[in-house]
């Protein structure tokens, strides 16, 4: 199997990382990992499924896992790679950083095309010198004219198509303009207009709610696990998927505590200008990073900056953010 992404190149057969034109000696566990992931790209691979693939007939501790992503992490990391590798699924497994897994699985796909249209292409080649050219004349005349023919009906029945959908989407557009106006009205016009948009607001929130947090990630079906542990303690969370989002919240709603993530939208640096935009506009809510990498640079940076903590794992998260709500 061949993994191609930027300018790296991983050749699982020859045990090859190439780097441009540059080979740089790698691992087979990390060519296996690296692989496992892929196959399973945009899902994660869980833990146990990775230790029994990379590490067969083998007794050995989800340590030995944690620092084979590690080791792979720093691997690329010196051989130029600047973007994530390996996205950490808390508590579950891992998975191929999304933008990455998207390259791979491109790539792949269009490996198979070509290779697909090479044969495809092959046996018209030998099709062709097998049959009298005489025949072949013939054949492709009469193909001529079917086309032709398949055309001007296409033309046809694109034309009626075309025409009946224009009339379906008129009056479509004049149906959700009439609802819309009577939906309108009744909203304005109805008494508990007030109390409807205030529940609307809350819809989200258990009953009898012990407090509030405020969750930012672009990709919230990765904390599905943490959102539910929170919400079975009768703790309301809030996703956003923007900084400018989580802002607006925060000036029309008091939060016990914020959870954000690191990088979003292609900007890797979102988590800690997302906390120091809070703390500028006077905002002291506790502040938790939840990640899947540690450096010292970055919980000095956070800390600097009035976070609380860099956190990695989930049972750590539920304490920390715990600490700031009153259990009942």
């Amino acid at each position: 199997m061949k993994l191609t992404f930027s300018e790296f190149s991983i050749d699982s057969e020859t045990f090859e990382l190439r780097v441009g034109n540059q080979s740089v000696a790698i691992d087979e566990r990390n060519i296996a990992l690296l692989s496992i992931l892929a196959q399973r790209y945009p899902e994660h691979c869980i833990k146990q499924e990775c230790l029994d693939l990379i590490w067969p007939e083998t007794v050995v501790s989800d340590m030995s896992l944690s620092k084979l992503v590690s080791d792979t992490r720093k691997l690329f990391s010196k051989a130029g790679y600047q973007g994530p590798l390996i996205q950490t699924v808390h508590g579950r497994g891992y998975r191929l950083e999304h933008v990455l897994g998207k390259q791979v699985v491109e790539q792949a796909r269009s490996e198979q095309q070509n290779q697909a249209q090479s044969q495809s292409s092959n046996q018209n080649q030998t099709q062709r010198h097998e049959i009298d050219p005489s025949i072949q004349q013939a054949v492709e005349h009469t193909k001529s004219e079917s086309q032709h023919k398949t055309l001007a009906s296409d033309k046809t029945m694109s034309s009626n198509r075309l025409s009946n959908w224009e009339n379906f989407a008129k009056v479509l557009i004049a149906l959700l303009l009439i609802i819309g106006l009577v939906f309108q009205f009744l909203h304005v016009t109805s008494p508990n207009h007030n109390q409807h948009s205030v529940s609307q607001l809350a819809y989200s929130e258990p009953n009898k709610a012990i407090g509030r947090i405020l969750w930012v990630d672009d990709h919230p079906e990765n904390n599905l696990v943490e959102k539910a542990y929170f919400e079975q303690k009768n703790i309301g969370v809030y996703n956003t998927v923007t900084s400018q989002e989580a802002l607006m919240l925060l000036s029309m709603y008091n939060y016990q505590a914020v959870i954000s993530d690191m990088g979003r939208h292609g900007d890797s640096l979102a988590g800690l200008k997302l906390l120091q935009a809070i703390r500028a506009e006077g905002n002291n809510t506790p502040f938790y990073l939840y990640t899947y990498v540690e450096s010292p640079g970055l919980v000095d940076a956070i800390n600097e900056s009035g976070g609380q903590a860099v956190v990695l794992e989930s049972e750590s998260l539920y304490k920390l953010v715990l600490s700031h709500i009153e259990l009942k």
